[in-house]
């Protein structure tokens, strides 16, 4: 793990191997967490319209983010509420605009109007980002059917307030967001901070999201992990879960079906228990013949019986099975 000041940042290797296949069992399954962008709402590259702006209005050049050190570094602690966006542009103007003004022109220097942009920079989120009604009603449904939803973004303040004012948050039960908590994904810190708050262990969750870098801490911890890429994917990745249909209460009709199914295991068990030890006193020798026969007796309906259990037993193993399924991420 590097550190830049007081920020984290992960050192993960992406390899095709990095995500094997996943045992789900669909019985255990009680949380959905869900990214954001990406996944709920399609990308929007808001940022980097908005600093192509500042670049024509102030005659500037900035570079691109993902090839600056700096500007990623300051990236990050925006969406870790480090900076506040208005920080954030005031860190972008005192580098790029302010020391290439003229040093000796005869005016004073131009300030630049930060609330002009962060007005601009909410607006313009606001009017570009769309909550996925196909997926709101997938992480609607599930929390009917008796799942925790759960959102887990990176994000930060504009967009977050944005979020918040036309209801997209609406639909969770509990929300991490960066900026507020202080992880980015996927510093491995904010899944286990999540699990934490959740109470719940890595095998009962299903983590959403569009980027591999940010599933493999959470494979890594035994979370399940779906790719998100679209929604006819999505929906082809719940079918093979085995959730073609999401129904009310379909967590305690899983729950149902497993209960079952221990039930028929735990009387093949007793039933298996009982007929041996009917066997092995049948098999005992010196015994008068009226005692005899009572104990074969006894021994023929302990095995009628524990051959009736076998077979529901059987039964029930092959429906528990159904809710067993192996996936991977593509």
């Amino acid at each position: 793990m590097k550190y830049h000041n007081d920020i984290k940042i992960p050192e993960i290797k992406i390899s095709d191997k990095s995500l094997t296949k996943q045992k789900v069992r669909l019985y255990k399954i009680k949380h959905f967490i869900f990214d954001f962008g990406g996944v709920l709402i399609e990308k929007t590259f808001v940022l980097k319209n908005l600093l192509e702006l500042l670049e024509h209005d102030l005659r500037i050049k900035i570079p691109k983010i993902e090839e600056t050190p700096y500007l990623r570094k300051l990236k990050r602690r925006l969406s870790s509420g480090i900076f506040s966006s208005e920080e954030f542009l005031e860190k972008i103007v005192e580098k790029y605009y302010y020391p290439f003004q003229t040093e000796y022109d005869a005016l004073p220097s131009k300030k630049v109007n930060l609330a002009y942009y962060l007005e601009l920079w909410f607006n313009l989120y606001t009017k570009v980002s769309h909550l996925s009604s196909d997926m709101a009603e997938i992480a609607e449904r599930l929390h009917k059917a008796g799942y925790v939803v759960s959102l887990m973004s990176n994000t930060h303040d504009i967009h977050a307030k944005s979020n918040e004012l036309r209801g997209f948050y609406d639909m969770f039960d509990y929300i991490f967001l960066s900026n507020e908590l202080g992880l980015i994904k996927p510093d491995m810190e904010k899944y286990k901070h999540v699990l934490k708050k959740l109470d719940a262990k890595p095998k009962t969750c299903i983590f959403i999201d569009d980027k591999i870098r940010n599933l493999i801490p959470a494979h890594e911890l035994g979370i399940i992990v779906l790719r998100f890429e679209s929604f006819e994917k999505f929906k082809e990745q719940l079918n093979t879960l085995g959730i073609r249909k999401i129904s009310p209460n379909l967590r305690r009709e899983i729950k149902k079906k497993y209960e079952k199914y221990k039930k028929t295991k735990k009387e093949y068990k007793e039933a298996k228990k009982e007929y041996k030890k009917a066997k092995k006193e049948y098999l005992k020798k010196n015994y008068s013949k009226k005692k005899s026969l009572k104990k074969r007796l006894e021994f023929q309906r302990r095995r009628v019986e524990y051959k009736e259990k076998k077979q529901k037993y059987k039964q029930g193993k092959k429906k528990k099975e159904e809710l067993i399924k192996k996936i991977r991420v593509d």
